[in-house]
C-alpha cells in the first residue's frame, strides 16, 4: 500500500544512515519521518519509542552493567572457572573451561572487554607454560576468545543487539518472548559451538598441549582479582538478582504472589527495582551506584535511539494496513513455499553471516527479521522459536573479516599470531572500504604485548 510504501522507504533510509552514515542523526531522522509519511501522531509516536518499556530496559540495564565494570568484577569471572582443581592436568578440559568463562564475561559485559581480559590472561598462560609467539596454542587461542567473546554476547536477552532484533519481533507480533526459553537455546548453541571449536583444534589444529599439564592456575592471579572485596561481592550479588529476577515470573506458577508482583512491575520496572535499591544502599558512607557517573559512563544512547525508532517501526510495518507482510510472502513463496523450514532457516542463517561481515549486527538482524517473521505466519510456523533463533545468530556472527567489528581488527593485528612490526595499533581504522565503517579503538597500545593494568586506571572504585 502507500503507507507501505513509505515506511519501507523510511526503513531503507535509517538502515542506510546506520551502516555509513552515523546512529544519531539518521535515528532522529527517522522519527521525524515517521510523524511525516508514517501515518504517526507525535503523541502516539512517543509513546511508542522513548516510551516503550524495552527502551526504558535498555536504559537502565546500561546503567547497570556499568557498575559491574566499575567495580572490576570482569576478571574475576574469567579467572574463577580455570581455577578450579578439576581442570587441573586436563588440557582441553581446561580450555574449553576458558572458552566458556569468556563466553560468560561477553554475556556480561560485551566482546571488547571479555577478549582484552580474555587475552591478559592467555599471555600469563603463555608465560607460564613456556609458549612462544607463533606457537600453534597460543595462535588458536587468540582466535578462540575472540569466537567466544562473539558468541557469548547472544546469551543474555536483555543486551544489545539481541534485545534490539526481540523487540522488533515483539513489535510486529504482540506477543512477548520468554526469556527463560532463549537463554536455555542460547546457552545450548553457544555451548555446543565452543565444542565445536574444541573438536577441531583437537583433530585439526593438533596444537602442542603437553605444557598445559603442569600448569599451576593458581598462579595466574596476578593481581588479587579472585579475592572481591565487600563492594564486589554486593554488586556480584545484584548481578545474580538481576538474571533470577528477569526469569522468576516465568518459571514460578503463574497464581504466587511473587510472580504477580514481577509481572505487574514488568522487566522494565525489575531493573529500575535493583538499580534504585543499588542507588539507596550506602556502603562505608558511599552510595553503591552513583547514577549519574553510570548514566554518563555507561549508557550508549545511540542503541536506545536505535531501539526509539525500531519499536515504532516495526509495528507499523507489520500492521495488516501497510501490506508489507503479504508482499514479503508472495516473495518468497516462490522460493521456499514447497521447501521445508529448515531450508528456509539454512539460507537465512547463510545470508545473515555474509551481510553481517559489512552491516552492523543490530541492523542485519532488524532488517530481515520483517522476512523471518512474514515466513512463520505464512507457514504456521512458531514464530517465537524462529525469532529466538534468529536473535541468537544475528548476534553471534560477523567473524569472518577482522574489520568487520573491534575485536577482530584487534585480533588481526595481534602479536600472539604473528611477528609484530613493530609500533602500536592505530587509534582508529578507515581503510577497509566504504562498507566498514570507521573503527575508533578507547585502547591504543601495542597489540603485542597487552598491559596488565585496570582497564580505567584514571578512574578506579572509589572503595578500592
Amino acid at each position: 500500500t502507500p503507507l507501505g510504501m513509505n515506511l519501507i522507504g523510511i526503513f531503507l533510509g535509517v538502515l542506510y544512515g546506520w551502516i555509513f552514515i552515523d546512529i544519531i542523526w539518521p535515528s532522529m531522522a527517522g522519527l521525524l519521518a515517521l510523524m511525516l509519511i508514517g501515518g504517526m501522531k507525535p503523541n502516539e509516536l512517543f509513546q511508542t519509542s522513548f516510551g516503550d518499556p524495552l527502551v526504558m530496559m535498555m536504559f537502565f540495564i546500561f546503567v547497570f552493567c556499568a557498575t559491574i565494570n566499575y567495580y572490576g568484577l570482569s576478571k574475576f569471572i574469567s579467572l574463577w572457572f580455570i581455577t578450579r582443581k578439576c581442570v587441573a592436568g586436563k588440557p582441553w578440559l581446561f580450555t574449553y573451561t576458558f572458552f566458556l568463562s569468556i563466553m560468560l564475561l561477553g554475556a556480561l559485559t560485551s566482546a571488547s572487554p571479555a577478549v582484552v581480559i580474555g587475552w591478559s590472561i592467555l599471555y600469563g598462560i603463555c608465560d607460564k607454560c613456556g609458549y612462544q609467539k607463533g606457537e600453534g596454542y597460543p595462535t588458536m587461542m587468540v582466535f578462540g576468545i575472540v569466537y567466544a567473546a562473539q558468541i557469548g554476547m547472544s546469551i543474555i536477552p536483555f543486551k544489545q543487539v539481541p534485545f534490539t532484533v526481540l523487540g522488533a519481533y515483539e513489535n510486529m507480533s504482540g506477543m512477548t518472548i520468554d526469556y527463560a526459553k532463549y537463554m536455555i537455546i542460547a546457552i545450548t548453541c553457544c555451548a555446543l559451538c565452543s565444542l565445536l571449536f574444541i573438536v577441531m583444534a583437537k583433530y585439526v589444529f593438533k596444537p602442542d598441549m603437553k605444557k598445559l599439564i603442569s600448569l599451576d592456575t593458581g598462579g595466574l592471579d596476578t593481581e588479587g582479582a579472585l579475592r572481591l572485596n565487600k563492594v564486589q561481592k554486593i554488586v556480584l550479588g545484584f548481578l545474580f538478582a538481576l538474571v533470577v529476577l528477569l526469569l522468576l515470573p516465568n518459571i514460578l506458577p503463574a497464581t504466587s504472589g511473587i510472580a504477580r508482583f514481577f509481572k505487574t512491575i514488568g522487566n522494565t520496572g525489575i531493573c529500575m527495582l535493583l538499580v534504585t535499591v543499588m542507588c539507596l544502599l550506602k556502603v562505608d558512607g558511599k552510595p553503591l551506584l552513583r547514577f549519574k557517573t553510570m548514566v554518563d559512563s555507561g549508557v550508549t544512547w545511540g542503541i536506545i535511539l536505535i531501539l526509539a525508532v525500531v519499536m515504532p517501526l516495526s509495528h507499523a510495518m507489520a500492521n495488516d494496513e501497510s501490506g508489507i507482510t503479504k508482499f514479503l510472502m508472495a516473495l518468497m513463496t516462490p522460493f521456499f513455499g514447497n521447501e521445508s523450514s529448515l531450508v528456509f532457516a539454512l539460507c537465512m542463517g547463510f545470508f545473515a553471516t555474509v551481510l553481517t561481515q559489512f552491516m552492523n549486527n543490530g541492523a542485519t538482524g532488524i532488517a530481515l527479521m520483517p522476512v523471518v517473521y512474514s515466513y512463520c505466519t505464512g507457514m504456521n510456523v512458531p514464530p517465537e522459536l524462529a525469532s529466538s533463533w534468529w536473535s541468537w545468530a544475528s548476534t553471534s556472527r560477523s567473524s569472518l573479516r577482522p574489520p568487520a567489528r573491534a575485536p577482530r581488527c584487534c585480533t588481526a593485528m595481534n602479536g600472539r599470531i604473528r611477528k609484530p612490526s613493530g609500533g602500536p595499533c592505530p587509534a582508529s581504522s578507515s581503510q577497509h572500504g566504504p562498507l566498514s565503517r570507521p573503527l575508533s579503538l578507547h585502547w591504543a597500545w601495542p597489540c603485542s604485548n597487552v598491559s596488565q593494568e585496570p582497564l580505567s586506571p584514571d578512574s578506579p572504585p572509589h572503595h578500592e
